[in-house]
């Protein structure tokens, strides 16, 4: 990875970027608990990969092996800003995961799946962290929720 002190940041839309991806992924243990159930599971989570990290979405496994064959199904489709906020283009006749993971060493990034973590600036100045966090989700049923909607 890069020296935490060089800025990846990009200026884009009226947004900060940390990288030149528009989105990353961190994948975390946890559990989910619906109708007062527990289930461990792995959680992805994805964020837009500007400063502030707003999460986009949510995927939920029940293995780490399927969640690892996801990320390496889907990582290296992330639009990039500079080509246009298409993916990266990879010729056919390599491994497109092999080529992703070259991609990514050769800007001093990381892969989901090496085991760190994107985190806000406030929680550590480099912007990421070996990952350690333990996540719980509640699904709450919407009719619970109270959620006023447009008629």
């Amino acid at each position: 990875m890069k020296d935490p002190t060089v800025s990846n940041k990009i200026e884009y839309k009226g947004d900060t970027y940390r990288d030149d991806r528009m989105y990353v992924m961190n994948l975390s243990q946890g559990s989910s608990e619906k109708n007062n159930e527990k289930v461990s599971m792995w959680i992805l989570v994805t964020y837009r990969n500007t400063i502030q990290l707003p999460s986009t979405r949510v995927n939920n496994f029940e293995s780490y092996e399927e969640s690892i064959n996801y990320i390496k199904e889907v990582e290296s489709s992330v639009p990039l800003i500079s080509n246009l906020e298409k993916p990266l283009q990879i010729p056919n006749d390599v491994d497109p995961w092999e080529y992703w993971c070259n991609w990514l060493k050769e800007k001093g990034l990381f892969s989901t799946i090496t085991g760190y973590q994107h985190v806000p600036y406030w929680v550590d100045k480099r912007g990421y962290r070996v990952m350690n966090n333990y996540q719980n989700v509640i699904e709450v049923p919407e009719e619970e929720l109270n959620i006023k909607k447009c008629d």
